[in-house]
């Protein structure tokens, strides 16, 4: 790569996450020491007559109406001045979305392939040629051996064969660039080094030789999972649910139990070729069973949430929208040890109302997954104490809320991105800095700013959007 470029390079990626504001529907995540974005193909909805051992029940829950949100994705990784891709989705936007960036696949120099299923390798080849003409490609041997032979390749019909002629086409392409490896178990002493920096991973099942990546770049780790899930919505809480293009489904279910662990012990960032936008986020254990996807934020959703906020609440400190943001994620749990307590907290409470100057209902954070919901509605007899009662220990039950890792890393990157938008908050770095400080000491909840108490006198508590829509809506 010439110099000139890998000048750009260090100025785009200088003011990450900007690279998201040019092009809203990329998203970018920024490690220490390396910065990867997800690159769009399409995003769509899966097929939940593709899932085996999904029963009616699990979709009804997981799925409502059969939406299975889904997306097809290649992503970009900058460490160590190199651009290195990882799969190539089909090519229909991958070269408008380097573009973006204002590369070129020239300036791609390695590939990193997961798999060689059409929609991860499509990209590869331009006008029958090799797309990337300055790149090395990297591939698990298990994988190359598999579409590389004629014994399973006869396996199938005739008319079923496109999937080895086209793996096949596009391995001939790079033929004197390709480099293959063994990857490692995620939990092996000794981990596979494919380039500088970044692991290979076995996750085999899906295919033969399917293969997830690890940056590792000094203490950070991120896991680029690829098809490790299809249906995340489904296949999180309930593992063992496999999909009809598994080529050994016993096998992907076995990675999958094992890397969700992984992940979820580590509170290491993850991405998926078949996560719906943002397609980033973190895995972590669901009290209720199996494990839960939270997104990454992104500066959009951030930023409304905030200017929304401060719409109606002119008086926020930086104390109140983290308090904000924080409910999204935790609900009323932390509060009400038992339900003895929650009545004694809710009987308190009324007793202290004073009339508000709140909103009477309205969501948290920038997801809304729990709803203030102003004390006046039960002061006034809108709503029976005991109904709202039960539906406030329901919500603290419901509430699976995110390891403290996950939390701070979603509170670092919210402060990131106020930094950006320049709100002059009045004490804001103070506030900055105390949080810091609390977050630092184990310790999560915050009170209101004596401004915005003073201010707002709010009065509220905290009910989770399904149980609100579920039990008291019909009164409001």
């Amino acid at each position: 790569m010439k110099k000139i470029n890998q000048l750009l390079i260090a100025t785009v990626f200088a003011v990450t996450p900007a690279a998201a504001q040019q092009a809203p529907e990329i998203f970018s995540y920024q490690l220490p020491l390396a910065n990867v974005s997800v690159l769009p193909e399409m995003q769509q909805n899966g097929n939940p007559n593709t899932l085996i051992g999904a029963t009616p029940e699990i979709l009804e829950k997981y799925a409502p109406g059969g939406i299975i949100p889904s997306a097809v994705n290649a992503f970009l990784i900058y460490r160590y001045g190199q651009l290195t891709l990882i799969d190539a989705g089909f090519g229909a936007k991958l070269f408008e979305r380097l573009q973006s960036f204002g590369w070129t696949a020239d300036d791609i120099s390695v590939v990193l392939l997961t798999h060689l299923h059409g929609d991860h390798i499509g990209g590869l080849l331009r006008n029958g040629k090799a797309a990337f003409p300055n790149a090395t490609v990297y591939l698990s041997k298990q994988e190359y051996d598999y579409w590389t032979s004629g014994e399973e390749m006869n396996k199938l019909p005739e008319g079923r064969r496109s999937g080895f002629e086209n793996a096949r086409k596009a391995l001939d392409a790079y033929a004197e660039r390709i480099f293959l490896f063994t990857p490692a178990e995620i939990d092996a002493p000794e981990q596979r080094e494919v380039i500088p920096g970044i692991y290979g991973v076995a996750a085999f099942g899906h295919t033969p030789g399917h293969t997830m990546y690890k940056v590792g770049l000094g203490e950070e780790q991120f896991l680029i999972w690829a098809d490790l899930t299809h249906a995340t919505n489904v296949q999180l809480p309930h593992p063992e649910v496999a999909v009809t293009y598994d080529v050994h489904p016993e096998q992907a279910v076995a990675s999958r139990k094992k890397i969700l662990a992984y992940a979820a012990k580590n509170a290491c960032p993850i991405a998926g070729s078949h996560i719906a936008f943002p397609s980033v986020g973190w895995v972590f254990e669901n009290k209720q069973g199996g494990y839960v996807f939270q997104p990454s934020l992104t500066p959009e959703a951030v930023q409304e949430a905030v200017n929304e906020q401060l719409k109606k609440y002119p008086e926020t400190r930086l104390q109140d929208i983290y308090k904000n943001f924080f409910q999204d994620y935790f609900g009323p749990g932390h509060i009400i040890p038992d339900a003895a307590a929650a009545k004694n907290y809710l009987q308190q409470e009324l007793g202290e109302y004073e009339e508000t100057a709140g909103a009477i209902i309205e969501p948290t954070g920038s997801e809304g997954r729990f709803y203030r919901v102003d004390l006046s509605v039960v002061k006034e007899n809108k709503i029976p104490f005991g109904l709202f009662l039960e539906a406030f220990i329901e919500s603290a039950n419901d509430a699976t809320p995110p390891p403290p890792a996950v939390w701070v890393a979603q509170w670092n990157k919210i402060v990131h991105i106020l930094d950006g938008m320049q709100l002059h908050l009045p004490g804001y770095e103070a506030d900055k800095a105390h949080i810091s400080a609390l977050l630092a000491e184990g310790k999560f909840t915050v009170h209101h700013s004596p401004a915005y108490q003073e201010r707002y006198k709010p009065h509220y508590r905290i009910i989770s959007k399904s149980v609100f829509e579920k039990k008291l809506r019909k009164f409001i």
